[in-house]
């Protein structure tokens, strides 16, 4: 199992003050030019450092307000990473670290090592012969079946896998999912990642985003949406073997009609939190504000699946 250490030492393993200056230059011309992005998720961007011959990934999440919010996000992370060893999940080795900008902000950094894109659960399924069954699916379902609780939530799209040697591997520990004693917010300020929409769109999107964590602290939940997401990436053929695979194996049933709607949702919701994005970034350099996020062109229920 991996370990995921806390390493709050600016530049430990990166050379971090160049990263963000080429993340700065990034933002001030709304282009990835320059830096080599090797993924964009809903909260964070990957990219591959050096940017020439890159040796490591780096996530990177928008900036905490103080360094204090980001150690306790980082702590989160942590702990999510140690409750998943608990339970027997394999986690990509990540060190976690933090630069202090001049201007009083605090970026967290995820350092991971690289990995073979073609090895990306969803992109071995696209290139797998269409089956019954397949090796990976049965660790993906096993894996969620002992991941998560009534506290602790799992995202287990097949994007957020390495598959290699016969072992699945999650790769996401950017978004720890638990959840306070009351179950009615995440256990630190998740306020950074609402900070990138307009103040009147907030509350709506807080409460999206924890009936998104709460689906995901139930098998069904998590399989239901990871079987949504194979929809969104037009591997409508591997649906019922993975709805089959969750009966077969956890004896839970997922119903079809339930991910349909959670596709229908997801794909009306991510375009339009995008474009509320655009609208926030505007808002921000007209009045002299720095937009700490690199937006995609599109979301990933609005391009074509490659």
């Amino acid at each position: 199992m991996s370990d995921l250490p806390l390493d709050v030492q600016s530049g430990s393993s990166a050379d971090l003050a160049a990263v963000e200056t080429a993340v700065q230059a990034a933002l001030r011309r709304r282009s990835v030019d320059g830096l080599n992005l090797l993924g964009h998720g809903e909260i964070s961007m990957v990219l591959g450092w050096p940017s020439k011959e890159p040796t490591m990934a780096l996530k990177r999440v928008p900036p905490f307000r103080d360094r204090a919010r980001a150690e306790q996000y980082l702590a989160e992370c942590t702990r999510w990473s140690a409750l998943m060893r608990e339970r027997a999940v394999d986690v990509l080795p990540t060190e976690l670290m933090l630069f202090e900008r001049a201007d009083g902000m605090t970026v967290a950094y995820h350092r991971q090592p690289l990995v073979d894109p073609a090895q990306i659960g969803h992109r071995v399924l696209r290139e797998a012969p269409v089956a019954e069954r397949h090796p990976l699916l049965d660790a993906i379902v096993d894996t969620i079946g002992r991941a998560v609780s009534d506290r602790v939530g799992f995202d287990g799209q097949a994007a957020n896998w390495y598959w290699h040697d016969g072992t699945a591997t999650m790769l996401d520990v950017t978004s720890p999912f638990l959840l306070n004693q009351a179950g009615d917010d995440l256990e630190y300020d998740s306020s950074v990642f609402l900070a990138e929409y307009p103040l009147v769109a907030r509350g709506y999107l807080r409460k999206e985003l924890l009936t998104i964590v709460h689906r995901y602290t139930t098998t069904s939940g998590v399989i239901s949406d990871m079987v949504a997401n194979l929809m969104k990436e037009g591997l409508d053929p591997w649906v019922q073997p993975t709805i089959d695979t969750t009966r077969e194996r956890l004896g839970v049933a997922i119903d079809l009609a339930e991910c349909q709607a959670m596709f229908d949702t997801d794909r009306k919701l991510f375009p339009l939190a995008l474009r509320a994005k655009r609208v926030q970034r505007r808002w921000m350099q007209l009045t002299g504000r720095r937009y700490e996020s690199l937006l995609p062109e599109h979301t990933t229920y609005g391009r074509p699946t490659r």
